[in-house]
């Protein structure tokens, strides 16, 4: 019976051996980068469905604040008289009148809140839209001018204004996308 040496060299070569016969394929060379560079946050900002969806956005907001602005008016008079009335009704009735009033009050911080949701759902779901149409702009000149690699212009410290396809996306959106309905609050 050979020794534990004479087995351990064995196996040992027969690692290296079937090390040497599976070779790894060669591996494949990356393809060279073709870059470009777009500006999303001024796309975002500064094309004409961004631009129109901020003014929906202003006018819903203030059409809100002008509400808001009534109903507080309202509860201020309320709360005054409220207040007049306090030494002339019944404690209790005093009482009732008054947890209505902080009800109320409530209330309105409630609907306060949920019109700012509303807003904030109404003005995402409108970007949503703006991005989708715009990488597909992007996809589609990726495809045409054989970009591999498109970065946000803000994560770049450096780069050539040859790579930057801002102007080139902001027009293409422009034209398939010249406004964005703001969707109406879901109640």
């Amino acid at each position: 019976m050979p020794g534990r040496g004479w087995l351990l060299a064995r196996r040992t070569l027969g690692i290296v051996a079937l090390a040497l016969l599976v070779r790894p394929a060669a591996a494949q060379p990356l393809p060279a980068t073709v870059a470009a560079v777009v500006d999303h946050q001024r796309i975002m900002r500064d094309s004409k469905a961004a631009k129109s969806i901020q003014q929906q956005l202003e006018v819903r907001r203030k059409l809100y604040l002008d509400q808001l602005a009534k109903e507080e008016q309202r509860l201020a008079e309320v709360g005054k008289e409220l207040a007049r009335q306090r030494g002339v009704l019944a404690a209790e009735v005093f009482a009732q009148k008054r947890k209505e009033y902080e009800e109320a009050v409530q209330a309105l911080q409630r609907a306060s809140n949920e019109r700012r949701r509303q807003l904030d759902e109404a003005l995402g779901a409108a970007n949503n839209q703006v991005r989708q149409v715009l990488k597909e702009i992007v996809d589609e000149l990726a495809e045409a001018r054989g970009f591999n690699l498109v970065l946000p212009a803000s994560a770049v410290l450096l780069f050539s204004p040859k790579i930057d396809i801002t102007e080139e996306v902001m027009a293409r959106l422009d034209r398939k996308l010249p406004s964005v309905k703001l969707p109406e609050a879901a109640n």
